[in-house]
């Protein structure tokens, strides 16, 4: 198992690939599309079950592109999807040690994946690397400290630090990844001068969203392997965490509930 692999917090259980699987070029690579020309090779990091890969497909009909992800059951998964492009291909790859040349892609991107690496700055390295000249990566980060959840509880507060607890002292990595990324691709040999840097919510409000997003969390959070590492990091009792699954329950059935989490995103010239 690549150390990508260990410091992934989320894990692949069946609500978080339903929660990665919602997720489209539109809802979240829209900072890049504009940059995307019809013949460019783009290689997708991290890429789940393959959603974002196959609609930033569309955007490069002359070109290809390749999802990755190190999980060889991901990869399986998202190529038994339906409809993929035919310029559209999955492959197992860790991102610290790419199967490619150097200067082999126009275009690298990644979503959500830095967040949970131990050495966010290596990958973005091996991410410059295997990207051309005067190409592009391409990355969108949360920040967990910017997360609002309305309305509030005493157990999504416990959610919420335990979460960061996870990130930090199981996977040892930055939760508040997106407030990091000019940083970190500077120290991974971007020229300040050639990263521009913007950032979006990633939000669920209202019904039917709120309701989806509500039993999501709540699936995550009852998931024994959350349980487990929620206990290791901060001590929460199987009590404590019946609490938490039982908040994100409640949050999702109310009308007025609110979710959302502010996202940096970098566009580093190669």
């Amino acid at each position: 198992m690549s150390s990508a692999a260990k410091t992934y917090t989320q894990g692949h259980s069946g609500s978080v690939l339903a929660s990665h699987a919602s997720r489209t070029a539109a809802t979240s690579a829209a900072y890049l599309v504009p940059h995307l020309e019809p013949h460019h090779a783009v290689l997708d990091i991290g890429c789940g079950p393959g959603t974002i890969t196959a609609s930033l497909a569309e955007h490069v009909p002359a070109g290809s592109i390749v999802g990755t992800d190190f999980s060889a059951d991901v990869i399986a998964a998202a190529q038994r999807m339906q409809g993929v492009p035919a310029n559209c291909r999955f492959e197992v790859a860790s991102v610290l040690d790419l199967p490619y040349a150097d200067a082999t892609f126009d275009v690298v991107h990644s979503h959500q994946v830095l967040i949970h690496l131990a050495d966010p700055v290596a990958a973005l390295r091996e991410m410059r690397r295997v990207c051309k000249p005067g190409g592009l990566v391409a990355a969108r980060e949360g920040d967990w400290q910017t997360t609002v959840v309305y309305p509030w509880s005493s157990a999504i507060e416990s959610w919420k630090t335990t979460s960061e607890a996870i990130f930090r002292r199981d996977g040892g990595s930055e939760p508040n990844a997106g407030r990091c990324l000019i940083r970190w691709a500077i120290e991974a040999g971007f020229k300040a001068d050639g990263i521009r840097y913007s950032s979006s919510n990633q939000t669920y409000a209202g019904q039917p969203a709120a309701g989806w997003w509500g039993k999501m969390q709540a699936s995550r959070v009852d998931e024994r392997a959350w349980r487990d590492k929620a206990s290791r990091t901060t001590g929460a009792d199987e009590e404590q965490i019946d609490e938490m699954v039982g908040a994100w329950r409640e949050w999702g059935q109310r009308e007025e509930s609110v979710y959302f989490i502010a996202c940096g995103e970098i566009l580093a010239r190669r």
